[in-house]
């Protein structure tokens, strides 16, 4: 179950980026199906909450709540400046304020580079048994394959400047299937960099 609620809030994140190429309106629906999946899985993950003030922690468990709290507080405000910004469902909650639209766009964006840091952190524990069958040769070119077009994709979409707030989903290049591969190239990118150093850390 926990594993379906990730994919399926991992495919609504890239759908989310693409904004662009969309109505406002299915942007918005996927938004509220997103906050859904983000509902069930921190009532899946309630025994990782209950325990946050219990036990010992090391450098490790440390890092974990960083990153998973700078998570959830970014997912959390992108989702709230979402709805101030509502267009379509929920317009009558619109402050009319670029500010707004840009915090959400912003956090957004922060939520999208610290989901991939919070895959990578985790990536053993989700995917090492189906990863460990895979030939590791295979591997080897499919990560640098996706590295190298994830590295590719974050400096041709500008990402540094849409966490700045610069700019939002302005850049529309090609078609909604180019950029989806674009920001999960991304995403798996950051995931496998952080994944290979919190490897290398635990040996």
């Amino acid at each position: 179950m926990k594993i379906i609620i990730d994919i399926i809030m991992f495919i609504l994140m890239l759908l989310e980026f693409s904004r662009g190429y969309m109505k406002p309106i299915f942007h918005e629906i996927i938004g509220i199906l997103l906050l859904v999946c983000i509902i069930i899985h921190l009532i899946l993950n309630r025994n990782y909450i209950k325990n946050i003030f219990n036990g010992k922690y090391n450098l490790k468990r440390y890092i974990m709540l960083i990153v998973n709290s700078i998570l959830f507080i970014s997912l959390f405000l992108s989702m709230i400046f979402g709805i101030l910004s509502s267009q379509e469902l929920l317009k009558f909650m619109n402050i009319s304020n670029m500010t707004i639209i840009n915090l959400h766009k912003i956090f957004a964006y922060i939520s999208l580079i610290f989901m991939a840091v919070h895959l990578g952190l985790n990536f053993n524990l989700m995917f090492g048994k189906i990863y460990n069958k895979i030939n590791k040769y295979v591997m080897y070119i499919i990560e640098l394959v996706i590295i190298c077009y994830g590295i590719y994709s974050f400096l041709k979409l500008d990402i540094l400047k849409h966490l700045l707030g610069i700019y939002g989903f302005s850049i529309l290049e090609g078609n909604i299937a180019v950029n989806i591969c674009r920001y999960f190239c991304i995403i798996i990118m950051i995931t496998l960099i952080i994944n290979f150093v919190w490897r290398k850390n635990e040996r």
